[in-house]
């Protein structure tokens, strides 16, 4: 009875992991789908302004990505009166990468400001 128990358990365990990942997974698709065209606009207009690649079509980005929180600011999880802490810690940006022939550009665009940096790494 004991073991029985325990393979409930575990299936049980196994279908509220396996339907939290698929929302999720979906939730970040439905974002980027939504803010993708905001961002490719944004990224060609700071490619423009910081003259990296001006010819770019961020349309064509070869990989985007959604992540939460900046990770470069200089903020630590306890300062909560931070005017920064917002930014480094929950607001959602996407990654835009661009492969040119001879570079690669970077595009991180802050969906909260809707605005956009470009980088080459």
């Amino acid at each position: 009875m004991k073991s029985f128990v325990a393979v409930l358990i575990i299936l049980a365990t196994l279908k509220i992991g396996t339907q939290h990942y698929f929302a999720a997974t979906v939730k970040d698709e439905v974002i980027v789908a939504a803010y993708k065209d905001r961002a490719a606009g944004a990224c060609e207009q700071a490619a423009k302004v910081q003259r990296l690649d001006p010819q770019s079509s961020w349309t064509r980005a070869s990989d985007i990505r959604l992540v939460i929180g900046k990770g470069s600011l200089d903020v630590q999880l306890w300062q909560l009166d931070n005017a920064l802490w917002q930014a480094r810690f929950r607001n959602p940006y996407l990654f835009l990468t661009l492969s040119a022939p001879n570079q690669k550009l970077f595009c991180e665009f802050d969906i909260v400001q809707g605005g956009a940096s470009v980088f080459r790494m």
